[in-house]
Parts: structure tokens; C-alpha cells; sequence
């Protein structure tokens, strides 16, 4: 059990034909704002699952893989779905934090190869996917999924305001680990709170938005070290450096 008060979950990794998802319950209904693939856009849940694809995974009807895997695993049909090629089974991790006695946590699952800048072309794909093949012998490559979590409940506006927070804590990962790169081609977030009468306020300068922004930017730190998927070329300093940050 993890958690918090109003945001105690439960996470339990499961199969399902043989591939893995991570799924998170909640003890109560919780308001989302999300970009997940399957439960996006404004919805409420107590459930949320990271399903892990295989390497280069192209579908035509994404949807419908989701919809078998989660009756599958007996999930209802509210529940919040991610994909990714990061191996759920590793990178999958909880990072929680407080502010001024403001509560958050993000669960995250995090990969490299199709990394970019916002607004620029990703280009050089012929050696990044090399290297992502290199280094698939250890991890999969894939996308970073965001789920952060705010203690306090939050208006729409405050549930954009947390997307913007937590989008930019990624790309402060990112910086962290040594990558110019804001993000992959294939990101995707979302923001749960409590029901309730909520605060329209969560950026950047406000308690929650610290304290959120916080526990997603060491949850895609902490996913990324798994995988030890620093830039090629990163010396024994920048790691170490990030294992102090994470306290590791």
C-alpha cells in the first residue's frame, strides 16, 4: 500500500498472454485530466494501467488491444490506459513528495530512443534505433508515461495548470540526466486528485504544483537510471551525480 490519505492506491504488476501491465487501483473515485490512449481527455476512475507493447508495436486498432488486455485482467471499463516499450516489469516506479505540507505522487514508466525538442523534426532515427537495439538486450526503448497524483482536489483549470507543471519536470529530467531533448514523440500524462471542491491554481509557483512537479521529474529521473539510459558519451560524474540527487 502507498499513499496518503485521500490517494491510497494499491499497484500490482499482472499478465496477461504473456504480457505484462502494471495496474494501479485506487480506494476512491478520482477525477483525471489525461492524453492516455484509452480513459484521455476528462474522465474519473478508480483504475490505471500501464500495458507494455512490444519493440516498434504498430496496431491499427490500439483501442482494441487495450479493450482485450483489460477485460482480460478483469479491469472496468473506466480505468485510464498507457502504453509502452519500456518494460513495465523494471522501469515502473513511485516517486512521492511534500510541499509546505502539500502532498503529490507520481507513478511513471519511462524509456529513450525516439527523444526530441518540442517543435524540431526527430532526425538521425537510423542510429538511435541502433543503439536502442543495442541496449533493448538489457531494457526496451519506449515513451515516458506520467501519472501524478495531487493530494488536493483541482478545478479543470488546476488539472491543466498540473499538466503543465509535470510536463515540465520531465524535461527537467531529461536536462538532468544530460539530454538537450524535452521529451519522446510519444509522451503522455496523466493528473488524478480527489473529488471535492478544488483549487484552480497547481503551476509551477504553487505548493502542489512544487510538490507534483517534484515527484514527476524523480520518478522519470529514477526510470531512466534503471535503464542506465544516459546520453552516449555521459561520464561517471553526471552519474553519480544523479544517484545523489535520488538519494540512490
Amino acid at each position: 500500500m502507498f499513499g496518503r490519505s485521500t490517494y491510497a492506491f494499491d499497484s500490482e504488476l499482472m499478465h496477461h498472454n504473456g504480457i505484462p501491465v502494471q495496474v494501479v487501483r485506487f480506494q476512491e473515485e478520482m477525477e483525471v485530466l489525461s492524453s492516455a490512449i484509452s480513459g484521455g481527455g476528462r474522465s474519473s476512475t478508480r483504475t490505471v494501467m500501464f500495458m507494455q507493447v512490444p519493440k516498434g508495436y504498430f496496431c491499427e486498432s490500439p483501442l482494441d488491444d487495450l479493450a482485450s488486455i483489460r477485460e482480460g485482467l478483469g479491469l472496468p471499463e473506466d480505468t485510464v490506459c498507457f502504453m509502452t516499450a519500456a518494460e513495465v516489469e523494471y522501469v515502473f516506479n513511485v516517486a512521492a513528495h511534500e510541499y509546505e505540507g502539500t502532498a503529490a505522487f507520481a507513478a511513471v514508466t519511462a524509456g529513450l530512443s525516439n527523444q526530441v525538442v518540442a517543435g524540431e523534426v526527430l532526425e538521425d532515427w537510423e542510429r538511435r534505433h541502433a543503439l536502442s537495439e543495442e541496449r533493448s538486450r538489457r531494457m526496451m526503448a519506449g515513451t515516458i508515461n506520467i501519472m501524478a497524483v495531487s493530494s488536493v482536489p483541482l478545478t479543470d483549470e488546476g488539472l491543466v495548470n498540473a499538466v503543465i507543471a509535470v510536463t515540465e519536470a520531465k524535461t527537467a529530467a531529461l536536462n538532468i540526466m544530460g539530454y538537450r531533448e524535452t521529451g519522446t514523440t510519444s509522451d503522455a500524462v496523466a493528473i488524478l486528485c480527489p473529488k471535492g471542491v478544488g483549487s484552480p491554481y497547481a503551476g509551477t509557483g504553487t505548493d502542489i504544483g512544487i510538490a507534483m512537479a517534484r515527484a514527476a521529474r524523480d520518478g522519470v529521473l529514477k526510470a531512466l537510471m534503471i535503464r542506465d539510459d544516459f546520453p552516449e558519451g555521459t561520464d561517471d560524474g553526471r552519474r553519480a551525480e544523479v544517484r545523489a540527487r535520488l538519494g540512490l
